[in-house]
């Protein structure tokens, strides 16, 4: 006689385990979530601030807030970030006005989410208002010898103030303004070798940009460095260690004068500049 009771205890099992992994799912998608995107923008002229986050599912949201503090004072709280599903069913965004320091640059945002079951993820982060970087100092020799016939370095370095930090600096560069003498030889590269070289204005090449070297005063004060390989007076090429051409042969190393300009640019669009800096280039 068959036994409908192993029937009924093989269907218990069988719904058993859907369930089970039904709510394994779940979770796990629960556990998943994050916030991909984020960022803060403040303009400290007219104290308007831009909060933009994405998260991964906004289904299970029922709201979410972000916090403003600095060294653990709290300075605006529940700041509500609205969900824009017409445009992105994941975005939340505020933008309104908000009163900040200015002698603060920097700030911790927490952003709280808060899910329909009652729970909670705090996400934390940084963000800094604009201030403009500022070139303090700089050295340079005011005199730079070239050699005969070997390629030399000129050595160059730069400290700059950002109190929003090295990360917000984009760019330390330079361009020049040269006002060269003739080479006074035979001109075997170039016919107008013996011409002045004067510039109407400052010249630039996209790999003149200084390394970062370190920070200093709470990661306010940054220094740079370049050295600038500087022509012999035969007009040698240079070569790389592999034996590839660098800089190609030319009449003469050009002695004169050079200004030099400095340029600190920052993520915000934000520049400092010194300019008309001379040095002299002798044989």
């Amino acid at each position: 006689m068959f036994d409908y009771r192993i029937i009924f205890i093989l269907l218990l099992l069988f719904y058993a385990c859907e369930s089970s992994v039904m709510d394994n799912e779940s979770n796990s998608n629960f556990e998943e979530f994050n916030i991909t995107s984020f960022s803060t923008t403040y303009n400290n002229e007219d104290n308007k601030i831009s909060i933009y986050v994405e998260v991964s599912d906004s289904q299970n949201i029922s709201s979410l807030n972000a916090n403003i503090s600095t060294d653990d004072l709290l300075i605006i709280s529940d700041i509500p970030l609205l969900l824009y599903p017409d445009f992105n069913s994941n975005i939340f965004l505020y933008e309104g006005i908000v009163e900040l320091s200015n002698e603060i640059y920097l700030y911790d945002i927490d952003i709280i989410v808060n899910f329909n079951d009652n729970t909670q993820e705090i996400f934390s982060d940084i963000f800094s208002t604009p201030i403009k970087p500022e070139i303090i100092d700089y050295t340079i020799p005011d005199t730079f010898q070239l050699d005969s016939f070997n390629w030399t370095l000129l050595p160059i370095d730069i400290e700059i103030s950002n109190l929003n930090g090295v990360d917000n600096i984009d760019l330390v560069s330079y361009q020049v303004q040269r006002f060269y003498n003739g080479c006074d030889v035979a001109c075997n590269y170039d016919p107008n070798c013996n011409d002045l070289i004067e510039d109407l204005s400052y010249q630039s090449d996209p790999t003149w940009i200084f390394e970062y070297i370190s920070s200093y005063n709470l990661n306010q004060n940054h220094l740079y460095h370049i050295d600038i390989p500087m022509r012999p007076l035969d007009g040698s090429g240079l070569l790389d260690q592999d034996g590839n051409n660098i800089f190609s042969e030319s009449d003469c190393g050009r002695t004169g004068t050079v200004l030099f300009k400095f340029i600190v640019l920052d993520e915000d669009g934000l520049i400092d500049e010194v300019i008309d800096i001379p040095m002299e280039i002798i044989d």
